[in-house]
């Protein structure tokens, strides 16, 4: 059964007041690239495509990102992306929406996620999941496509570089999970957190309560890879990572966040 047939997803974008279309497919390219380009083409907002496999996916900066690997009963992944109108209040604050939707997700799973600022959500302190997020003007319409990698099986999975401290959601349970019951928890919670941008006091207070990265020592690899060191001491009301250096208080609009400590 495709997964855009399966009962809770079904379910869950029919009960949405935002989705207007879900696609599945086997492999893609990006399913990021895939929701512009329909929006582009003249479809609606809001699309949401999925896939079992990406093979030309994005991390942060542009980093190349493939999600073409088999777990034990197929894919080992699952790719979802978004794309909706870019809110009108806290845009920039739709990243750390996107991460509690998928802490959400894992948690309805049996999980204990946490969150590392920007855009991982962590399961016993490994990447589980990664969030990208991309704002574009299509077809004269402004528009943020939120992007989600979700790893879910990977056990037996051999692991190289920076996979190798990668983890899933169903080595985290300890048993095998239904993949259609992790997209439509999804659906539901990234409805809920983009109508949570409404209050964005709140929201960041609760991302504050899962965020790992506060009060820890960190290394920022900065744009232009600049280097910056000192204590994530909090977020300020855009989102942004505030970090003591010692001298000074920086707020970090973006960078790859190294714990450089022991929690």
């Amino acid at each position: 059964m495709t997964l855009s047939l399966h009962p809770s997803v079904t379910a869950a974008v029919a009960g949405s007041a935002r989705i207007v279309a879900h696609t599945h497919h086997d492999r893609v390219t990006s399913t990021n690239d895939l929701a512009r380009e329909a929006v582009a083409a003249g479809a609606p907002l809001a699309q949401l495509v999925t896939a079992d496999r990406q093979t030309a996916g994005r991390g942060r900066a542009g980093r190349a990102w493939t999600d073409d690997v088999d777990g034990p009963a197929g894919p080992a992944n699952l790719a979802v992306s978004l794309a909706v109108a870019t809110p009108p209040r806290s845009p920039g604050l739709v990243p750390l929406a996107a991460g509690l939707a998928v802490a959400a997700t894992y948690r309805d799973a049996g999980a204990d996620p946490e969150l590392k600022w920007p855009n991982d959500v962590l399961l016993s302190g490994a990447k589980a999941a990664g969030i990208l997020t991309e704002r574009h003007v299509v077809a004269g319409r402004d528009v943020v496509v939120i992007g989600c990698g979700l790893d879910l099986d990977w056990r037996g999975v051999q692991r190289a570089a920076e996979a190798a401290t990668w983890t899933s959601l169903a080595e985290a349970v300890g048993r095998d999970v239904d993949r259609g019951e992790v997209l439509g928890a999804l659906v539901v919670a990234l409805d809920r957190e983009l109508d949570a941008l409404a209050d964005p006091t709140v929201l960041l207070e609760r991302y504050r309560e899962r965020c790992v990265t506060i009060g820890r020592q960190v290394r920022v690899t900065l744009p232009g890879d600049r280097q910056l060191t000192g204590q994530a001491v909090g977020l300020d009301r855009e989102g942004l990572l505030e970090v003591d250096t010692g001298g000074a208080r920086v707020s970090v609009q973006a960078g790859d966040v190294a714990l450089t400590d022991t929690a």
